[in-house]
Formats: structure tokens, sequence, C-alpha cells
């Protein structure tokens, strides 16, 4: 049995979009993100140990991965969200969500991409 984080509403202002004229402009994305990781020997002790997702260190990495990249799709973005935690945080899993407000569709609340993720996934 796997534990399990979740992270949620994590937004960040970015450069994407499947049109041109969307990408020479900001939007706002929120990530949300569960994690299969074992977090048992840090709760036995109540202190944190290197099998624990720092939350704060998540945050910052997809933070500079967003503003350092520019996406044409949200699906591109949740690959890149996934691979980030699952090569730098002791995660056995994860599934990242992408949830965007279309620019280009003021009659849309929003979209979503969702993918399941494991480091397997992307070794080369």
């Amino acid at each position: 049995m796997n534990d399990r984080v979740h992270g949620t509403g994590f937004s960040y202002d970015c450069r994407i979009g499947f049109h041109e004229y969307e990408r020479h402009i900001r939007q706002r994305v929120v990530i949300d993100f569960e994690a299969e990781t074992d977090w048992r020997a840090s709760a036995r002790i109540d202190r944190a140990g290197k099998e624990l997702v720092d939350y704060y260190e998540a945050n910052l990495a997809i933070g500079k991965l967003l503003a350092d990249k520019e996406f044409r799709l949200i699906e591109a973005l949740a690959e890149d969200v996934a691979k980030l935690l699952v090569s730098n945080f002791p995660i056995r899993r994860v599934r990242v969500k992408v949830t965007k407000a279309p620019f280009d569709m003021p009659n849309v609340g929003s979209v979503a991409v969702e993918c399941w993720r494991t480091a397997e996934d992307f070794a080369e």
C-alpha cells in the first residue's frame, strides 16, 4: 500500500497557448497533484526525513519550470510537471492535473488534462 500526498490549487502565470496570439500573454494555470510515496518512517518519529515530499520545494521547482518555458499544450505542461516531480522528489507515481481558463473561449469556465506517471515513464 502506498501513502498519498495531495497538492491542490498551485497557481502560476505562464506562457501557454495553442494559438500564436495566446503565447504572447501570461495565462493562469492551476496544478493539482497526487503523489504515491512512503512517509511512514518520518511519521513514526514526527520529523521530516528524506522520504517526505517538501511542498515548499515542489512549489518553487514548478514555478521555475513554468517561468523558464513556453508551452503550446496543457498536455505538455502536465508531462513536464510530472517528470519534474517523479525525478526530484521521493515519489513512486504521480497524478498531475492542469486546469486553464481558455483565453479565446470566454464562454468556457476551464479545461483540464490529467496524467499518471512514474520515473520509468521518463527513462531514456
